[in-house]
């Protein structure tokens, strides 16, 4: 008898305490998995690879895992300041001291208006960024619990679902970058859009789904919520087509379908404060350069029964990527483990008349694609800026929901000789498959690299044997079961929840060890060292450049890119996705030289090597390497920690210069330096003198959202050398004002609200309107309830 239907079966009988338990052990395996690193201290991240770096070096330090490097350049740096300016009363719109300045909460990946920096600006600094990675690992596993319980299955497999995504080596690998931020979201996103497909309260689900999408927008990453809106719109088109009655199906499609668009416009609309400003952002930078992106090889298709088949980026291990190129382990942890595969598997062969089965395979298909380099070549010919390979996470997440469908088939209908059949099936191939990958697939290998791979099949062999030794007890005990029927039916139902409770016990084993070694903390998180706190000392608040290109590793100079931001210093060097891709032109066009490398494409890292230049860009200080002269022009000022400062005369962040009868001078022209205050992070006050007209020219960085206003008069803004900006001012004692605030950021803010109320007005009407008929049908017994 084929298994029962997902969409039909209600919910097996039990309490909250049963729910609770489940999404304790979902909890359980997060903290256990994190317990490594927080055992060593409180604040996550790889704190020791700013130890080897310019002015941050610290002797004796050992990166535990070098691919992780964004977290400190990018992630924790972003977080830091706005925690800073939040708890200053501050809007976290703007960091000064990256370049000539540059978008906080508009860049995407700084997340700064995300659920779990909401949640990181009440704990204090040091715990900020380590609340938002374990906030992100809650979201995605109590999100995916919460689909297995819209799927109507029981707690095992909702369990089972929950544990496999969020510790999965697609979701685990990315924690920490605003990829896995975003991708958390899809527990709770699927589980939305099924709820308004199936059309029962219709304004609660609405909101619901307009609500979590807003987050999953929030979270940052656009290119990887692009990836979660193609997994779930094939999901619920195939769900929806599964309701046509040339495919057997029946059901309302038309409806449900305007109710999931009418819940995308809203969620949109609530995102509108990150979205527009950020969309506007985007057109001009760096990112969207044409980049190309390859397939993941079909060699990682085996890894998701393993980790670390070809290394681990740890400490006292290394990845070896055999057959990847340049493929780094962020990218090729696919690993989901045998259980997983094999339940997934059962799910699909019990369960395939379902339609939410049907919908969710379609996902595997849709981020298997990941996998083949024609089909990705098509793919990256459309947008740019997408990075199709990250469509791992959301093959990983299909895979997990049907482990989890799988779970629950094997737990109720384990008496069927079908479903023990598939089991042990799966679990026989799997075995074949590993035994002719050690006979044959392991290559020739140096004698380290061997030993890395041999140990990598201890665990699918584990779960190998557990899982067939599951299968041979439930043939066992169904040969020799009870007699008695009601002693026969608690014998089954206690058998299926052990064989279910061994399984995820043994599959949650696995991905604790596999995660467990990635990450690294620090007790104290970002701290000075004496040679940054030297150059603070010496600069204040002017930007400082370097002489050589410090984006190379090794031979970076100052304080590693970003991580300044930390402390209080202004750097030209910056790592951003969101730099102007006219910042790179104007340098180069100015100085004959390029301004970055090129890898990573974000990053921008120009030579300063003449006074001229630095004055032209407001670069009042420049770092040399021990024993390199200055920039023709500099003066030297002091040596810091090996490195020689010079100092660059009349730079300063903004300058007057004079321009007769409407004249514009020369972008070369030098200006006298006017002092500039300011007020917040993001707004500039600057009092000008002058006996005659005069253009004042502001080192900052010229993206949609400055405002100016001359003694209280709106002030025109013009473009200057391709990347910043100036104003003309008259004659006299001026003061001008600037502020960062962007208008599509108050548009966004404007539609967010008006969504918010349509939203709260139309669940205020549905409730009423259930109340007014469940008043009529108390007094007219024949009236019955919508």
């Amino acid at each position: 008898m084929p298994a029962p239907s997902v969409a039909d079966r209600r919910p097996p009988p039990g309490s909250w305490v049963k729910d609770a338990l489940g999404v304790a052990w979902v909890l359980a395996a997060a903290a256990a998995v994190m317990a490594p690193a927080l055992a060593h201290g409180s604040s996550l991240g790889p704190f020791d690879i700013v130890a080897r770096l310019g002015l941050s070096r610290q002797a004796g330090a050992t990166v535990h895992n070098p691919q992780t490097a964004e977290l400190i350049t990018e992630m924790i740096p972003w977080t830091t300041l706005a925690w800073t300016q939040v708890h200053h009363g501050h809007l976290p719109l703007w960091n000064p001291y990256s370049a000539l300045g540059m978008p906080l909460a508009f860049n995407w990946q700084s997340a700064t208006f995300s659920v779990p920096s909401l949640l990181g600006y009440l704990f204090p600094l040091r715990l900020a960024y380590t609340v938002q990675v374990l906030t992100t690992l809650v979201i995605a596993g109590t999100g995916v619990y919460v689909l297995g319980r819209v799927l109507r299955l029981g707690v095992p497999g909702c369990v089972m679902a929950a544990t496999v995504y969020e510790l999965s080596g697609p979701f685990f690998g990315w924690l920490g970058w605003p990829v896995a931020s975003v991708m958390a979201w899809a527990g709770w996103l699927f589980a939305a859009a099924l709820l308004v497909a199936r059309g029962r309260r219709r304004a609660r689900a609405v909101a619901f789904f307009a609500v979590v999408l807003a987050c999953a927008l929030y979270a940052g990453q656009p290119d990887a919520f692009v990836l979660l809106a193609i997994g779930l719109t094939v999901f619920t088109v195939v769900l929806l087509a599964l309701r046509a009655p040339w495919l057997g199906g029946s059901g309302l499609i038309a409806r449900p379908a305007l109710d999931l668009v009418l819940a995308v416009v809203a969620g949109a609309a609530l995102g509108a404060p990150l979205m527009l400003p950020g969309l506007q952002l985007t057109a001009g930078a760096i990112r969207t350069a044409k980049t190309s992106t390859s397939a993941l090889p079909l060699h990682d298709i085996g890894s998701a029964l393993f980790q670390g088949f070809d290394g681990l980026p740890v400490a006292g291990s290394h990845f070896f990527g055999h057959l990847f190129g340049d493929t780094s382990y962020l990218e090729s942890a696919t690993y989901v483990g045998v259980i997983a595969v094999v339940l997934a598997v059962l799910a699909i062969a019990a369960r395939h008349r379902d339609p939410e089965v049907l919908a969710m395979s379609a996902v595997v298909v849709m981020g298997a694609v990941v996998f083949f380099s024609p089909v990705v070549g098509v793919l990256d010919t459309g947008p740019d800026g997408i990075r199709w390979h990250r469509g791992a996470i959301v093959l990983a997440f299909a895979v997990a929901v049907l482990a989890g469908i799988g779970a629950d088939v094997l737990v109720r209908s384990h008496r069927e000789r079908a479903v023990r059949r598939w089991v042990g099936g799966g679990f026989v191939c799997v075995a074949l498959f590993l035994a002719v990958l050690w006979l044959f697939g392991r290559g020739h290998l140096p004698p380290a690299d061997a030993s890395i791979r041999d140990s990598s099949f201890l665990w699918p062999a584990v779960q190998t044997v557990v899982g067939l030794a599951v299968v041979g007890l439930l043939v066992g005990a169904h040969r020799r079961g009870p007699a008695h029927s009601r002693a026969s039916s608690r014998f089954h139902v206690g058998l299926g929840g052990g064989v279910g409770l061994v399984l995820l016990a043994c599959e949650t084993a696995f991905l604790v060890a596999a995660g467990g070694p990635l990450w690294s903390s620090s007790p104290t998180s970002l701290v000075p060292t004496p040679a940054e706190v030297a150059l603070q000392d010496s600069v204040g608040s002017s930007i400082v450049g370097f002489g050589v290109h410090s984006c190379a590793v090794p031979g970076q100079l100052g304080i590693p890119q970003n991580v300044n931001v930390a402390y209080g210093v202004h750097e030209l060097d910056v790592y951003d996705p969101i730099t102007p891709k006219a910042l790179f032109r104007s340098w180069e066009d100015a100085t004959g030289t390029p301004g970055g490398l090129g890898n990573p494409i974000s990053v921008f890292c120009p030579a300063v090597t003449s006074a001229t230049d630095a004055r032209r860009y407001g670069v009042a200080f420049v770092l040399e390497p021990p024993g390199v002269g200055g920039p023709e022009g500099a003066v030297f000022d002091r040596h810091v920690d090996g490195e020689s400062l010079y100092r660059i005369p009349h730079a300063a962040a903004a300058t007057l210069t004079s321009a007769p009868q409407g004249s514009t001078p020369g972008p070369g022209v030098s200006g006298t330096p006017v002092d500039v205050d300011h007020p917040g992070p993001a707004s500039w006050k600057i009092v000008t003198h002058g006996t005659s007209p005069q253009v004042l020219r502001l080192h900052l960085t010229d993206v949609p959202g400055w405002h100016a206003t001359i003694d209280g008069r709106p002030l025109r803004l013009e473009p200057f050398s391709e990347t910043m900006l100036q104003a003309r001012v008259p004659a006299g004692r001026h003061t001008v004002e600037l502020r960062y605030w962007p208008g599509v950021f108050s548009i966004g803010l404007t539609v967010a609200i008006c969504s918010a109320v349509g939203l709260s007005v139309a669940l205020a009407w549905s409730a009423t309107r259930r109340r007014i008929e469940r008043t009529r049908g108390d007094r007219d017994p024949t009236v019955t309830g919508a």
